[in-house]
């Protein structure tokens, strides 16, 4: 779709009821807040949590990270009024996570809205972005229609709980992740998640797998983040500050990816401006894939970058 990929490494999921769980936010080295008024927040404390929400970002200053709001699902009587935050919040939120995506027309609906709230508050539109959640069997059959849906859309990200419940999936665990090596012979998920992440690569878009739920198993976090990075996932969802860190790390280019990357373009423009037709480093020639990869890499070490310093 053409929209910038923001950095994605780490999305720390906030309860948007708990005051002191938001403003300690702001003091960790998350890439991502996401303020939640889904799952984590009571039915009976929804309208104080929007109010808080609106209270937070208002009072205070979030430079260096990406301002998320996961509003209720939109078969909910709960979605409409979550979007009323935008309307006090719109110069300051980044994104709109939609979980349980199961139509493409879901997410049309939040760009229809969010561009009269734009029109209304006076930021350009189309600044607000979108991110839609793929946690049931009917969200997955339908996720190539929904990742071409909105030129709102930046992610896609993987609900692994929920997914396993629509597909009455055997679940021992806290978590889909990280549950299944004692009686699944493999990745148990790694269908669904790869065929997340080829829609959402398709489309342009980041791909971000589930939160690992048993925040104190340090290993099994490394695992599970490591079998997402691999196969395409940009970031993952944290559920405890003490995940952010590893998260981080798994997600961040190595210094030799780094350096290989920028000697691919480097060598690519140059050739390019020699008039070369073709270009080759250490005896394997560069295609336009190999070019991609590397701009991307290199995107995201800027990113990463500018980030830190912002933070010093």
């Amino acid at each position: 779709m053409g929209r910038p990929i923001r950095l994605r490494r780490s999305i720390l999921s906030v309860p948007g009821n708990r005051e002191k769980m938001i403003n300690k936010a702001r003091t960790l080295p998350a890439d991502v807040i996401m303020l939640d008024l889904e799952d984590s927040v009571p039915v009976d404390q929804k309208n104080r949590a929007r109010e808080l929400i609106i209270e937070s970002l208002q009072a205070a200053r979030w430079d260096g990270y990406v301002v998320s709001i996961r509003i209720n699902p939109m078969d909910s009587p709960f979605a409409y009024k979550d979007l009323q935050i935008v309307e006090h919040c719109a110069h300051i939120l980044d994104t709109i996570v939609i979980p349980k995506v199961n139509h493409p027309c879901e997410v049309k609906a939040i760009d229809y809205f969010l561009t009269q709230i734009e029109m209304n508050s006076g930021v350009q539109r189309g600044r607000i972005g979108i991110e839609a959640s793929i946690e049931t069997a009917e969200g997955m059959l339908r996720v190539e229609n929904i990742a071409f849906s909105s030129n709102r859309l930046e992610a896609l990200v993987f609900g692994v709980a929920d997914y396993a419940t629509s597909i009455s999936a055997m679940v021992k665990g806290v978590s889909g992740h990280g549950d299944s090596e004692e009686f699944y012979p493999g990745h148990r998920w790694h269908f669904p998640l790869s065929r997340m992440v080829m829609a959402a690569k398709a489309a342009g878009l980041a791909a971000i797998d589930a939160p690992y739920g048993n925040f104190k198993d340090v290993e099994g976090l490394k695992r599970s983040s490591q079998l997402s990075a691999a196969i395409g996932c940009d970031g993952k969802w944290a559920i405890h500050p003490d995940q952010i860190p590893i998260i981080n790390e798994v997600y961040t280019p190595s210094q030799e990816d780094v350096d290989r990357s920028r000697k691919i373009v480097d060598t690519y423009e140059l050739a390019k401006a020699e008039g070369k037709g073709t270009v080759a480093i250490d005896g394997r020639m560069i295609d336009s894939a190999t070019l991609r990869i590397a701009r991307n890499i290199l995107e995201k070490w800027r990113a990463i970058e500018r980030k830190s310093h912002m933070h010093e």
